[in-house]
């Protein structure tokens, strides 16, 4: 299963889509997040843009770590980055993109795509695609996990383009533990071997030639975005490294 949510940065002119793929339907993780975080499911979600302060920061905090240690230990994320232009033809590159993530990721077909509420558009049935748009997230609620994804992916490509970071102090249990460290690097460490990527025989591997193509299977852009952007994009998310980082 496919979920689908984006990012919007009208002011830095692009939208991140981010895809997250699970093999099974990830409801009660989610589901139990929310319990243990101290909010219900049928009324509350996880949302990258709530802000994280107020009396139930801590709750909201605790949640945030939760939904990421789902998307890390059962997702697999593909992001596509399109021009904040292109917002009204969203459709048509989640239908395109989510083709070439299955195809190129020799992923089962019919493969179901839930895509968030706001994205309207007909079902589409096909030997590939079930696409379910315009899809409530506190019901299905694997989009949160794709709200993760769009959130923190397009979090890396603007720390590029502004060339900066924030710095946060990391808390344990990490080998950067009580550290300052700049949130983009953290994000990436977190995110990189989840990402789809080309198939390697790590047993052949020599050295320190851990880098993985992540293009035409786990990142694609739009061919309207901006040069610059589309660069830095690609710069940001065309090759991820799989090696020891610590």
């Amino acid at each position: 299963m496919l979920y689908v949510d984006e990012s919007i940065q009208s002011d830095l002119g692009y939208i991140c889509i981010g895809f997250a793929f699970c093999e099974a339907d990830p409801a009660l993780l989610v589901k139990n997040a929310l319990i243990e975080a101290g909010f219900n499911p049928s009324q509350d979600e996880y949302k990258s843009s709530y802000k994280m302060n107020g009396s139930d920061s801590a709750a909201r905090h605790q949640l945030r770590e939760a939904i990421s240690a789902i998307v890390i230990e059962h997702c697999k994320i593909g992001i596509y980055i399109a021009s904040s232009d292109e917002r009204r033809e969203l459709l048509k590159h989640i239908e395109d993109c989510s083709r070439l993530i299955i195809r190129n990721n020799k992923l089962k077909t019919p493969q179901s795509v839930f895509i968030d509420e706001g994205i309207h558009g007909l079902k589409i049935y096909d030997d590939e695609l079930i696409i379910e748009h315009n899809q409530d997230s506190k019901i299905t609620s694997g989009i949160q996990l794709a709200d993760y994804i769009a959130y923190h992916c397009s979090l890396l490509l603007k720390s590029n383009l502004l060339e900066f970071s924030k710095e946060v102090l990391v808390k344990g249990p990490h080998p950067l533990e009580n550290e300052m460290v700049e949130l983009d690097w953290l994000t990436r460490t977190a995110l990189r071997r989840n990402f789809f990527h080309e198939y390697r025989d790590v047993e052949k591997i020599e050295g320190d030639d851990w880098g993985f193509k992540i293009s035409e299977y786990g990142f694609f852009c739009s061919p309207n975005l901006d040069p610059r952007i589309k660069e830095i994009a690609e710069d940001t998310f065309k090759e991820m490294y799989f090696g020891c980082v610590w």
